[in-house]
């Protein structure tokens, strides 16, 4: 669904802004790791009874730290002089709601399924 997004996003702004592309594919990808690495994790962790009671905290600790990340990451782009558009600047904004989403459904099926 990430890769999906990534390309009718791409496809969606068309070819007029060669330099948001480049910040959108960082953005993608940087998502795209983040959230498969914690549902590795969660998976993994998941089977340590002493821990899976606090998992729901543990996700909502990485969540705020990865927007943190994230925020410091693109930080220029989103909020210094750099010259883009409001429009462009929250399209960069739009693969943190995606794959919160994802990182939702999989989190709770981890948790669901104990």
């Amino acid at each position: 669904m990430g890769a999906t997004s990534f390309f009718l996003h791409e496809w969606f702004l068309g070819e007029e802004y060669d330099e948001l592309k480049v910040l959108l594919k960082k953005a993608y990808v940087f998502h795209g790791i983040f959230s498969l690495s914690i549902i590795i994790v969660f998976r993994l962790v998941a089977k340590i009874k002493s821990v899976f009671p606090q998992l729901g905290f543990i996700y909502m600790g990485l969540l705020v730290f990865k927007i943190m990340v994230f925020t410091m990451m693109f930080y220029p782009q989103l909020m210094g002089d750099q010259i883009i558009s409001r429009f462009y600047r929250g399209s960069i904004l739009i693969p943190i709601a995606i794959f919160l989403i994802l990182e939702v459904v999989f989190v709770t099926k981890i948790l669901r399924g104990k």
